[in-house]
Order: structure tokens, then C-alpha cells, then sequence
């Protein structure tokens, strides 16, 4: 097939990273074309953001060419790749705290001049923008308080006030609804239909079918194929990806099947609760409240907690962590009373915490990954007479610092920078981090948020072999699939209440539904399966 005149093209793009002896990509090649939807796939680590970051001029190559156009260019800054009408929506976007969002969007690029600004003009521009593309976002409002989706929004706003032509969004729908998602990808279809060029990252094969025309697999740097996504089905797309025959790949799909709590994990559910919360209600400015929230969480059993983060998922997460104060109920872990105490008396109690903010509050992005590693660890290291006076035992992080990265699967040194590594093999380590504590109760947000197929299989025989001996973990998820995949029940949050409390169990041919649940919970989502002022148990 010719390659159109139009469009960008990334030929032979080598690059490698000094600080942790990693060669990312390796020849690789991918083109962009005009009013076109092109899928970017592959296993963490494949190299897929790395590229991404290279065409958007985040990153630049070690080797390789670079064409807009057909012709070359060479992008110092991703201000060159704008400039030639290349943006980047990262997983993550960073919108400047402190401004509305109509500042945020205008940032940079303000009609008029240095010294004289023209707010109202500004502020006009992007409200026409907003409504021509059916935005219906809070331009009055601070960037700090919105959602994912609306500064997912807010950041593409911001690009196509610049009139960009190609648009990058990496792993765009990893916790958006289901609503939210069709809401993202009716936009992918309009811009597509005005004649821009997208680039999806995605780990969700068969949404990024439904969406993409064409796409790309990378496997360990290498570009592996470059097909019309109609000629693709999820097998042919998982051999690419992982190189693996389909027997084997379906023996692993059939292992992350929810599997019953065994009877030596499950003994002493009647006789103890690892969590009990009570009548919980949270009242917090600026987020979605909490209303007499029950809750009661066996040993060996694995919790979900299913809903749009709109519904109060974060809210009711930093809640029975500790992080947020309750106007109401109370918190009860191994028997001990939290309410109130704060984070640190819930970790002393058994509690573990891994919160959906990744690069924020979960890890230092900027700082050596040792760093982010050790969080709760280095008080360990205080050993001996040094130990007395503050100073810790290098000797023993760097140990610890070795066994997470080996225990997350994940190749590297730990003394390099956090964001040097993809967002998959962070989300490992952080895992990974929170398994080797000695705690009773794990607390996950999104926890398979930036993992591929067989790195979700990683992370649920994780969570069953931490439940075995009588541990418990709740999953806060907008992914319904993530937590059919490992939960024993999966209660639905909507509007601050729970509208469901779903018991999966096998049917009388001894397996698991999930279709039918998955229909069942997303009726709760949106009420259908309300009835009065309680919940539906099924």
C-alpha cells in the first residue's frame, strides 16, 4: 500500500536509555494519515508510550528519521511537534492547578500581546470551541476539581485551539464508564470526520477494534504488523502481542476466572470480619458525597466496588483509608476503631492503600525509583547504633529495592528515575510494593489500570495468593471487566450509595456467568436495579 504525501511517518526509530541499560525500541515504524483512527498496541514495556513521546517531541531518538509531510523534521521540544500540528493527551493529563479551565486552555497561547491580554476574547474563543465540539465543560471552574474525563476534555481543548492535526491520546478510556467511553469515542469519530489524524494507545482490544481503522503491534520494540483493523480479531491480535499460541493463551484466560474462596481460606468468615464499616457518610466540599455507606468484608475474600468516580468511588476509597474524614459512621479494621484516626492508624492496624493517582500521590515521577519503592519500608532500615540516630542501612533498601522490581517482573535499575519506566511497569512495582507488606487488608484503585492480558493474570493470581490465608482486598474500579475477573462479590456505588450487592457464583454447569452479571451491574450503574431505599442482592 503507497503511503500517503500527507501525514507523519516515524522510519527506523532506535532508542535507548543509558541510566537503566534499556533499548526501547528497535527499528521500529509507524505512520499517521489524515481523518484516520490508528490503534497502537502491545504488552507493557512493547515501547508503544515511548514512541508516542518521540512523535510528539517529548523524547527524542536515539536514531531514526522523522517525517511530516514527507518531509524531515527534528523536534527539540513537544512546543516543535505543536508547531507542526502534533499533540499529545497524555494517560495522565496535567492541567496547571490555580487556573479555570478556560485559562488553562488558553495558557500560551493568548489572543493579543505580551503586554496586553485579552481575557474576554480568550475566554470567548474557547467557549466557542467547547460548543461547537460539545464539550459542556465548566470553563469558570478550577482544573483541580474536575474529572478524568473533563480534563481529558479540557486537554484536547486546549489542542485544537492551537489547530493541531494529529492527536495522541494514550490509554484514554482506562477509567472512564461506559458511558463515557462511547462519549470519548463520538468525538475520535467527529475529529476523524474533520480531518485529523489520532493515535490510540489502548490495552482494550476489542473497544480499540470497534473504534480504530488501522492498526499497529509492537512486541519488545519491534514493530510486529501494520493492518486494517477489519482483517483483525483478538486472537490474531494477541498472538502479535504476546507470541503466544492460542492454547496456551486460552489456559491463562481460563485462570482469571473468579474462583470460590477454599475452605481453609473461608473457615473463619463467620467468625470474623477483617472490615466493618457502618453507616459511613463523607461530606467533603469539592467532592461527590458519601450517604450511609454498610459495608462488611470477609477473610479470603476479594471485595469490588463498581461505579463511575462521579458516584463517590474516590470519596468512599480515601474515606475507609483515612484520608478523608467522615461526617458520619464508623470504621472498624481487625477490631480496631479508625474513625477519624487518620491514614497511619490504618496502616497500623493492617491496612494497605494504592490510590488511581499514579504519578501524584502514589510515587515521586522525577525522583529515583528507589524512592517511591521504599515508602514504607525505610523505617526498617534503621538498624543497629546508626540505626538510633536516624541514619538508614543502604545495604538493606537496595535489597528491598531488589525484590519488588523482581517480584513486579520488571527489568531495571531502581536507581534511575520513576518516569523512565512505561506506565505498566509502574503500576507492577506499585503493586508489588503494597503485596509485601504485612497487612490484612489491601485497598486498590484501579488496580489494573495501564496492564496488558497477561499482566492482569500477574495481578490476579497476586490478589489470590495474598487473600489464601485469611487477608481480604477491595477493588475500586470503573472497569467492570477488571472486577468480574477476581472478585467473590461486587457491590454498585451510585450517587454515594450502594444501588447493588452482586454474590458471583458458578451456575449449574459449574461456571461463572460474567455476561449476565456484567448486564446486571451496569443496570445498577444507572439505577435500573434500584428498589426503594435499599439495594438489590443478587
Amino acid at each position: 500500500m503507497s503511503i500517503p504525501s500527507k501525514g507523519v511517518q516515524l522510519q527506523g526509530i532506535q532508542k535507548y536509555f543509558p541510566a537503566n541499560g534499556v533499548h526501547a525500541l528497535d527499528n521500529t515504524r509507524f505512520d499517521l494519515h489524515d481523518r484516520e483512527i490508528h490503534a497502537l498496541l502491545g504488552e507493557n514495556g512493547a515501547g508503544k508510550s515511548t514512541l508516542m513521546h518521540i512523535m510528539a517531541g517529548y523524547l527524542t531518538p536515539t536514531a531514526g528519521r522523522i517525517l511530516v509531510d514527507m518531509q524531515e523534521q527534528r523536534f527539540a521540544s513537544p512546543a516543535d511537534a505543536l508547531a507542526l500540528g502534533i499533540g499529545m493527551v497524555r494517560q495522565h493529563p496535567h492541567l496547571s492547578p490555580g487556573f479555570t479551565v478556560w485559562e488553562a486552555c488558553i495558557l500560551g497561547a493568548e489572543p493579543g500581546s505580551p503586554w496586553f491580554l485579552q481575557p474576554r476574547k480568550a475566554r470567548n474563543q474557547v467557549r466557542s470551541l467547547s460548543e461547537r465540539w460539545g464539550f459542556d465543560l465548566p470553563l469558570d471552574q478550577d482544573t483541580t476539581t474536575l474529572t478524568v474525563s473533563q480534563r481529558q476534555k479540557t486537554a484536547v481543548l486546549a489542542l485544537l485551539l492551537r489547530q493541531v492535526r494529529y492527536l495522541i491520546f494514550d490509554e484514554p478510556t482506562a477509567v472512564l464508564t461506559p458511558g463515557e467511553t462511547q462519549g470519548l469515542f463520538e468525538l475520535f469519530r467527529l475529529l476523524r470526520e474533520d480531518g485529523k489524524g489520532l493515535v490510540l494507545i489502548s490495552h482494550k482490544l476489542e473497544e480499540t477494534l470497534g473504534i480504530a481503522d488501522r492498526v499497529t503491534v509492537l512486541r519488545k520494540g519491534k514493530t510486529q504488523a501494520s493492518r486494517a483493523a477489519r482483517s483483525l480479531g483478538n486472537d490474531t491480535l494477541q498472538d502479535l502481542m504476546f507470541g503466544m499460541d492460542r492454547k496456551k493463551r486460552g489456559s491463562l484466560i481460563k485462570a482469571n476466572l473468579p474462583q470460590p474462596a477454599s475452605e481453609e481460606s473461608s473457615s473463619g468468615c463467620s467468625e470474623k470480619t477483617i472490615l466493618s464499616v457502618q453507616g459511613l457518610s463523607i461530606e467533603t466540599p469539592g467532592r461527590p458525597f458519601i450517604r450511609h455507606i454498610d459495608l462488611e468484608l470477609a477473610p479470603g475474600t476479594i471485595a469490588g466496588i463498581a461505579g463511575v468516580r462521579d458516584s463517590g468511588l474516590e470519596t468512599l476509597e480515601l474515606g475507609i483509608s483515612g484520608l478523608l474524614a467522615p461526617s458520619g459512621g464508623s470504621i472498624r479494621l481487625n477490631g480496631r476503631e479508625l474513625t477519624g484516626k487518620g491514614i497511619k492508624t490504618f496502616r497500623e492496624a493492617g491496612g494497605g492503600y494504592l490510590s488511581a493517582d499514579r504519578t501524584g500521590s502514589a510515587l515521586a515521577p522525577h525522583l529515583p525509583l528507589q524512592d517511591s519503592i521504599i515508602i514504607h519500608a525505610y523505617s526498617r532500615s534503621l538498624r543497629g547504633f546508626l540505626g538510633k540516630w536516624g541514619i538508614m542501612e543502604q545495604r538493606f533498601l537496595d535489597s528491598w529495592a531488589a525484590r519488588i522490581m523482581n517480584q513486579a517482573q520488571v527489568a531495571g535499575s531502581f536507581k534511575t528515575r520513576a518516569d523512565s519506566f512505561s506506565g505498566g511497569m509502574l503500576q507492577r512495582i506499585l503493586l508489588a510494593r503494597e503485596f509485601a507488606e504485612k497487612t490484612t487488608l489491601l485497598i486498590l484503585a484501579e488496580p489494573g489500570w495501564g496492564l496488558d492480558t497477561k499482566k492482569r493474570e500477574w495481578l490476579a493470581g497476586e490478589l489470590r495468593g495474598y487473600v489464601k490465608p485469611g487477608r481480604g482486598a477491595i477493588l475500586f474500579s470503573t472497569d467492570v471487566d477488571e472486577l468480574l475477573a477476581v472478585s467473590d462479590t461486587i457491590w454498585v456505588l451510585r450517587n454515594g450509595r450502594f444501588s447493588a450487592q452482586i454474590a458471583l457464583k458458578p451456575d449449574q454447569k459449574g461456571t461463572v456467568p460474567l455476561e449476565a452479571y456484567k448486564a446486571r451491574i451496569g443496570e445498577a450503574m444507572v439505577g435500573i436495579a434500584q428498589k426503594g431505599a435499599g439495594y438489590e442482592t443478587v
